[in-house]
């Protein structure tokens, strides 16, 4: 699972981090209700420690602490979904020199045949 820190007002990702799931043990497992209580709230604490893991770090970043949130529980598949959705289209300019690159690296490699072609000639 993954947790997702984002900016409230533009919704604008902040930071992602993947993190193991908290197992929360059930009422059986325990002899008193105290001792469910305690690990209920320690399984709140390491929550809240990690929550506030990706926030310190957006504060760091210079986002405001009342526009930050964090959002538990998101799945390898939505967290790819988002990942994706940063990745910027190429502009035209990038593509067109992409292309000049390739065509380029294509050039050097027909003359580098050409030259030991030639070379194994003689």
């Amino acid at each position: 699972m993954y947790r997702i820190c984002s900016q409230k007002s533009t919704g604008k990702f902040i930071e992602a981090a993947g993190c193991a799931e908290i197992i929360v043990m059930p009422r059986e497992t325990f002899k008193t209700d105290e001792a469910y209580e305690k690990h209920l709230t320690e399984c709140e604490a390491l929550e809240d420690y990690r929550d506030n893991a990706l926030i310190g770090n957006a504060i760091t970043a210079g986002y405001n602490k009342d526009d930050i949130e964090v959002r538990r529980g998101v799945t390898l598949e939505e967290y790819e979904v988002l990942m994706e959705a940063l990745i910027p289209e190429p502009t035209k300019e990038q593509l067109y020199e992409t292309a000049i690159k390739a065509k380029e690296k294509e050039i050097i490699r027909r003359q580098a045949i050409a030259a030991i072609e030639a070379e194994q000639t003689k």
